[in-house]
């Protein structure tokens, strides 16, 4: 189940947040102490879902406002009302929490426990003592400082679920966001989902359409794989998209989540028994390839990998930004004796640089600020290296952008002079957001065939894709997520 925390600061807000919230929760939680002056009998009559009621005290990150007393009446009052469940903590005093607890049907009370500062390494100990106390569900929901306190979460929601007891295991902060996305895989009773960025209860909340649309926790996950994209940052990627939608359209149990990785040996180490394959982006294109059992003789003369599979309990890594260049530029021309300048000298201009070679083509790299990072590209692809500025002077039958330059937010830039642009160029952006960058939009005003970045990122993901499933994927379908996206 999806709850969504109305959160309005009035009794106007919280009820178009309720009108809202229930095209995509399952259930509602009113924060009495985010809403100022409430009339929780109105609120109640407002919402069709079942709703939970929390008046969180400041100790335990809340906004409440009054006496102790107040708020255990609070609570008490909605109990009354009828209302579905109520969470109260179970740092709540001795001497208003056993009455509160002793004194209602225990089916419908949430015992909730919260830790803003860290996860505890061994959650065991809390969770016994926690069911040792009346409540028929139990809340745990504690910050991560790792990535690997998700694997304590999900842990202690397995244990749970074998001893049929109902429990809400989540991480708080950016680094516990895969848990929101994966407790109710696991068994959890609810994860919590925001009405849309800016109105989180919590750090780490996503909005709950995403939780409901692209992850679909609410559907029957059985016999799941892991799958997901490594970075840092990775906020940014659209991998999640796609690959879920991917395997929503071939019926797939399986989900694809982004981890934001810190520290990539530690990374590996916990999880590689977790997840079934990965995405790596920036800065862990070449710092995993000596983590991994074996490297795809493309990936090992690029020296990047950016795609990792597990064949035979062994990790194998690939690189399919090379073959998702190369094939959208054979969809447009022979690269065999072009003339093929490339402006960037990063991962990715190497990548493609390494498959035009082996295609035949006539290869120029260019630099601007970093001419020694440049150089040694150049002389890698034993090419010809020239300065940026003087990338217009040469005989052109290509030009690719493999550098950030026209990336949004800054769309109004661009790496290569309108000027220099000729009518029979063939003009590649490797940058997909925006869909059509500056440079394509003057490259398509001079009469030059365009290649959208979108073609690279969806001939690299489908090839991820097939290796990690052995089926063929939805390769349309992908496409027509990812342009829906950028549009």
């Amino acid at each position: 189940m999806i709850c969504l925390p109305i959160v309005g600061s009035s009794m106007a807000k919280a009820f178009d947040q309720i009108t809202a919230a229930e095209k995509c929760a399952d259930i509602l939680e009113l924060r009495l102490d985010l809403i100022a002056n409430f009339d929780l009998k109105e609120l109640l009559n407002a919402a069709s879902k079942p709703i939970i009621v929390t008046a969180r005290s400041k100790l335990d990150g809340g906004q409440f406002k009054g006496a102790e007393e107040k708020r255990i009446g609070v609570l008490n009052h909605a109990l009354e009302l009828g209302v579905n469940y109520v969470d109260i903590e179970v740092s709540t005093s001795r001497e208003y929490l056993q009455p509160f607890l002793e004194s209602h049907d225990t089916s419908r009370i949430i015992l909730s426990y919260h830790d803003f500062s860290h996860t505890p390494e061994d959650l065991d100990p809390l969770y016994e003592a926690m069911n040792a106390l009346p409540g028929e569900i139990k809340k745990i929901v504690t910050y991560a400082r790792d990535l690997s306190d998700n694997l304590k979460i999900l842990k202690l929601l397995e244990r749970a679920k074998n001893e049929q007891k109902k429990l809400i295991g989540l991480c708080m902060g950016d680094l516990g966001e895969i848990s929101r996305v994966l407790s109710p895989l696991y068994g959890g009773f609810l994860t919590f989902g925001s009405l849309e960025r800016g109105q989180e209860s919590a750090p780490g909340q996503m909005p709950a359409n995403v939780l409901k649309n692209i992850y679909r926790v609410n559907d029957l996950h059985k016999d799941f794989k892991v799958y997901g994209v490594i970075g840092n940052p990775v906020s940014k990627s659209m991998g999640y998209l796609i690959h879920n939608r991917a395997f929503q359209e071939i019926k797939s149990p399986d989900i694809y989540v982004s981890f934001l990785v810190e520290n990539l040996e530690k990374f590996f180490s916990d999880f590689k028994h977790f997840f079934s394959g990965l995405s790596v982006t920036m800065p862990a294109k070449e710092s995993i390839m000596p983590l991994l059992d074996r490297i795809d003789e493309t990936a090992k003369n690029i020296g990047a990998v950016n795609t990792v599979v597990r064949e035979d309990n062994k990790w194998v890594g690939y690189n399919t930004d090379c073959s998702g260049a190369i094939m959208a530029l054979e969809a447009c021309t022979s690269l065999k004796n072009k003339n093929i300048l490339i402006l960037g000298s990063g991962g990715t201009a190497k990548a493609i640089g390494h498959g035009i070679k082996q295609k035949g083509g006539i290869l120029t790299v260019t630099y601007n600020r970093n001419k020694d990072r440049a150089e040694f590209l150049a002389n890698e692809l034993e090419c010809e290296l020239i300065a940026c500025h003087d990338a217009g002077t040469r005989p052109i039958d290509i030009l690719i952008n493999c550098s950030p330059v026209g990336m949004s937010p800054k769309i109004n830039e661009t790496p290569f002079l309108a000027r220099d642009l000729r009518r029979e160029m063939i003009v590649f952006d490797v940058v997909y957001n925006p869909l059509e960058t500056k440079l394509i939009r003057e490259a398509k005003a001079v009469g030059c065939k365009v290649i959208l970045g979108s073609e690279l990122f969806i001939n690299q993901a489908v090839q991820q894709f097939e290796l990690w499933t052995g089926q063929t994927a939805p390769a349309e379908v992908m496409r027509e997520t990812l342009i829906e996206q950028l549009c």
